[in-house]
């Protein structure tokens, strides 16, 4: 699906622009831009297509979107049902105007967050309200008022940056690492090289890392969140999903080979545990989401 690339409208007296949209519907297309964007939907409710991600969203939903993300909000629509749409997104460029606040001294760990923030991730759910209510606020400052509201919502997520929603399965980094930490880096770093082979396993990838199994299993998983079969499957489904979005010349079972899975069972079983559909479900909830109006 081709993504447009849109040009959010400038003020050249502001650092972020501040948007507010009510109307029938969703921007229909799928596009991206060079800001990083803040949304809050205050009414509507659909599915957010992310590069090649599905999350559903509801009234009071706030998500992250990393610059140059290709993205389409897509309503839900049932008969005799009009939707109407309310929203307020905050737009702004980390490297441009305001950036000089963030090469601060004081600003390196809210740099480092939105640096590694650029995967994007949705609210998290006990959230939603404050910072609703924050962005609200937000609309009605102007001056130093609203740039300082601003890097306390930044703050603010930052803050419970645990607790949010990727919506990519990258984790955030911290700026400062261990020898052992970039020990599951660099081999993180392999495994994203050579996921797609079939032959790859957990002894390889510890050997890879200098460590026992038994080490890297519980460092990796420290490190990231996940286990190491969890993230090789996430890389993979990734991958399928690229594949069977890009081209309709594969078929199921090619897919999952190109993918690095050897049975086309697992390959549907795991899939579905990821992303909640069946790889043909998949593809057409894609498709209804990504088609324009």
């Amino acid at each position: 699906m081709k993504s447009l690339q849109f040009s959010v409208p400038a003020d050249t007296n502001k650092s972020i622009r501040i948007q507010e949209d009510i109307m029938p519907n969703f921007y229909p297309y799928f596009h991206r831009h060079t800001e990083t964007q803040i949304m809050w939907i205050l009414k509507g409710h659909g599915t957010l297509a992310i590069e090649q991600n599905l999350f559903p969203f509801e009234e009071g939903d706030i998500f992250y979107l990393g610059a140059n993300q290709s993205h389409v909000f897509k309503g839900d629509f049932h008969a005799h049902e009009k939707q109407n749409v309310h929203a307020v997104s905050i737009f702004f460029d980390p490297h441009k105007k305001i950036s000089a606040f963030f090469d601060l001294p004081e600003f390196e760990e809210l740099k480092n967050f939105i640096h590694y923030s650029e995967v994007g991730f949705k609210v998290a759910p006990e959230l939603k309200s404050e910072v609703g209510e924050s962005i609200g606020a937000l609309q009605k400052t102007k001056g130093i008022d609203q740039i300082i509201d601003f890097i306390r919502i930044l703050q603010n997520l930052m803050q419970n940056r645990h607790l949010h929603i990727p919506l990519s399965s990258e984790k955030n980094l911290p700026s400062h690492i261990s020898d052992n930490d970039q020990r599951i880096i660099d081999a993180q770093t392999f495994i994203k090289k050579n996921f797609a082979q079939h032959k790859l396993s957990l002894d390889t990838i510890a050997k890879e890392a200098c460590m026992t199994p038994q080490a890297f299993c519980r460092s990796f998983k420290k490190r990231t969140g996940v286990t190491f079969i969890e993230y090789l499957n996430e890389l993979r489904v990734q991958r399928a999903c690229r594949l069977l979005t890009s081209s309709s010349l594969y078929s199921i079972s090619s897919v999952a080979f190109n993918s690095g899975f050897n049975s086309l069972t697992n390959f549907n079983r795991v899939f579905k545990s990821i992303m909640k559909y069946s790889p043909k479900e998949y593809l057409k909830h894609y498709k209804e989401a990504t088609t324009d109006l």
